[in-house]
């Protein structure tokens, strides 16, 4: 049996995100050969592993003096085989490449398909970022702190799993409630796509950022969707959260704009609630289980937002294709959160910590 130890910091719903496929599969990762246990401080017994891993988040603050952490994982490897790096960043772009001489793998949520991409700096740190900079001439105040990868270690970079495998179904409550649910059980109503829906678009969310590159890609996207009055939707202001979960589950279509990151959890209500996902084209990345099928279960726009109108009228004007995508991306969606998902999930994680 080889004991696997998580590091991870206590009270954040993104790490919530990614340990909750763990949590619910310790019996089955435990039948595979692999104990698992979950510490949130350096407390004595976390070295008394054959594999650590490290949730970059337990260190977000200290990488300032990223010498802590450089210190923390050499007093590490005197007592582990193994050292894996966790990075829960949102973006394909937030990077910790420079810990890649230290640590053995290098798991990330997703991935840019071209690691040599990974040896040039992007304007905001993300690769849509560094479009809006170079197209609209969009400013950052402090746009660099990724630093480029060294290829000969590439081949420790590898993929972990996207938030959808969290609990999304209940992702907009509060954090504080969301804590009393305890172990997530996967078990969600979704919403019909064949049912009548009144909503053409439903497209909430935020622009209040405080990267200019990243604010100004969703306020371009409001913008676009507002010039479209002639379709009923829901798109400006916050709302409760029965007023959200309402809108939702009359919505043909979602439109989820990156945010921090490409992927998001509107993503994931588009497919419990039964909604055609409209979103940024994402064929510059990879991510694990692949969800996002271009065309099939979401429709890509571009970046500029220059066909957004086509697409979305091409949507509300083909019933048949847009509920085929609602009902394919819902289909997936449930695939992967299945028995059989989960089945998929522990092979995954096994194969991916021992690269």
């Amino acid at each position: 049996m080889k004991s696997v130890n998580f590091l991870v910091p206590r009270g954040l719903i993104i790490v919530d995100y990614s340990l909750q496929p763990i949590k619910f599969n310790r019996r089955r990762l435990k039948e595979k050969g692999y104990s698992v246990k979950i510490y949130y401080n350096t407390v004595k017994g976390l070295f008394e592993c054959d594999i650590l891993c490290i949730n970059s988040k337990y260190f977000s603050k200290s990488w300032k003096t990223p010498e802590v952490v450089f210190s923390f994982i050499n007093n590490a490897r005197k007592y582990c085989n193994k050292i894996v790096w966790f990075d829960d960043s949102d973006s394909t772009g937030i990077t910790h490449f420079e810990l890649l001489p230290y640590i053995d793998l290098y798991l990330k949520k997703q991935l840019l398909k071209d690691r040599n991409l990974y040896t040039k700096k992007y304007y905001g740190d993300r690769i849509f970022t560094d479009f809006y900079h170079n197209n609209y001439g969009i400013v950052d105040e402090d746009p660099y702190h990724s630093k480029p990868i060294d290829l000969r270690l590439v081949h420790k970079v590898g993929l972990s799993w996207h938030i959808g495998l969290g609990n999304m179904y209940d992702s907009i409550m509060p954090f504080k409630t969301f804590r009393h649910y305890g172990y997530f059980l996967y078990k969600i109503p979704f919403r019909d796509p064949q049912i009548k829906k009144k909503l053409d678009i439903m497209a909430r969310g935020s622009t209040n950022y405080a990267r200019n590159t990243t604010k100004f890609h969703r306020q371009k996207l409001r913008e676009q969707l507002n010039k479209m009055n002639h379709l009923s939707s829901a798109l400006d202001g916050r709302v409760s959260i029965r007023c959200y979960k309402k809108e939702m589950g009359s919505a043909k279509l979602v439109v989820s704009p990156f945010g921090w990151g490409e992927i998001g959890v509107r993503d994931f209500d588009a497919f419990i609630y039964g909604a055609a996902l409209v979103k940024p084209d994402m064929s510059h990345m990879e991510t694990w289980p692949d969800v996002f099928i271009p065309g099939k279960t979401y429709q890509p726009i571009s970046w500029g937002f220059d066909d957004l109108e086509k697409n979305i009228m091409a949507l509300i004007n083909d019933d048949k294709k847009r509920k085929e995508i609602a009902k394919n991306g819902q289909n997936v969606y449930k695939e992967i959160i299945s028995d059989k998902g989960m089945e998929f999930f522990c092979d995954w994680f096994v194969l991916q910590i021992e690269k």
